[in-house]
């Protein structure tokens, strides 16, 4: 998922109306709260909400599980800022919390806010991004998608589709837009995909690959356009593009545009892959075959919120699903990839990204 600092709106209105997709009014720590009094409050801190349309997708979904299920909830923002995180967590302890979901800002250093509810008796669960082993043990679940496994599934569709156009004894330029630097859902999106490029580009071994040196957008459409313009200023012949979230999928295109590598009416002899299941692109391969994007790794931030409330009401209530298990305790999502072939069993009204809620 997948992502993700502080947002620039003004970008992100003038990319595309889609990146603001699920955005909620809960902007800075100003809590969005749902209250249900009879069996007590579960609190989300997720790492963005304002400006993110995936994490605002994670957020909302928490919330309306929780109190489907009669919880109070109440969701803040720490706005990429691992201090406010461990404030916020803090504060949710004071209310007395029953459980605590956290959205991570960083794999290490929120350890202050784990510990302190630890300390307090309060179960911690750790959903999309994750923290480092030693915490991940020290949390009652970790809930995420198996990033690296479906990257690898958006891999190998690229890795054909590479072939494909560009025909054996050919060099293909390789460009992967990142999230973070040394991040570990940023390195297992990378470590998949090239895991599944290199095992198609095996069969073909007069194809060669050839590396641009990644370059990092944070998942914010401002810092991914200035990255994706420099690289095609330095790299005008680039062939394949991995985007590592659909949040900044319109960044990448109006890159492409204005260095000339896709005209105004999305037609490109770039291949794009992505990750995160953004609608607008679910949608646009569903409906034209020649959409650039040939695959695009589901991580379903829904489904992941309703498995992160299912674990924290199940660490409240001792009652185990079942479904988080091993050391340290994690319940994973199934891989899984759309192409246009499949794309439009995918598609929903309801939702801004791709997946079951």
């Amino acid at each position: 998922m997948v992502t993700k600092r502080t947002a620039r709106l003004a970008l992100i209105s003038s990319l595309s109306a889609a990146t603001l997709l699920g955005l909620t009014a809960c902007g800075g720590s100003a809590p969005a709260t749902t209250s249900s009094e009879e069996k007590g409050l579960i609190g989300i801190s997720m790492r963005f909400i304002a400006g993110n349309a995936w994490l605002s997708t994670m957020s909302d979904g928490a919330v309306k599980s929780g109190t489907a299920k009669g919880w109070t909830m109440e969701a803040v923002d720490a706005q990429g800022s691992a201090q406010a995180q461990i404030q916020q967590m803090r504060t949710f302890i004071n209310k007395g919390a029953k459980a605590i979901i956290i959205e991570p800002v960083g794999d290490r250093n929120v350890a202050g806010g784990i510990e302190a509810a630890k300390a307090a008796g309060i179960p911690v669960i750790v959903v999309n991004d994750r923290v480092s082993e030693e915490l991940a043990k020290k949390v009652a679940c970790n809930v995420h998608d198996d990033g690296e496994a479906t990257a690898e599934l958006v891999g190998a569709k690229a890795a054909a589709a590479a072939v494909a156009r560009k025909g054996e004894n050919s060099t293909i330029n390789l460009y992967i837009q990142a999230l973070f630097p040394q991040e570990l859902v940023t390195e297992s999106r990378e470590n998949g995909f090239l895991a599944g490029w290199n095992k198609y580009m095996e069969q073909h071994p007069t194809v060669k690959t050839k590396r641009i040196p990644n370059n990092y957008g944070e998942a914010l459409p401002d810092k991914t356009l200035a990255a994706m313009r420099n690289v095609l200023a330095g790299n005008p012949d680039v062939d394949v593009v991995f985007n590592q979230t659909d949040v900044v999928m319109p960044a990448v295109i109006e890159a492409l545009k204005g260095a000339g590598r896709m005209d105004q009416n999305g037609k490109t002899d770039v291949i794009l892959a992505g990750f995160d299941g953004g609608m607008d692109v679910i949608k646009s391969m569903a409906k034209d075959p020649s959409y650039p994007v040939v695959a695009d790794g589901l991580n379903q931030p829904a489904l992941q919120a309703a498995y992160a409330v299912d674990e924290a009401i199940s660490a409240v209530t001792g009652t185990p699903t079942g479904k988080c298990e091993g050391s340290p305790a994690t319940r994973i999502l199934p891989a899984l990839a759309v192409t246009p072939e499949n794309a439009g069993r995918y598609i929903s009204d309801d939702l801004a990204f791709a997946g079951a809620e």
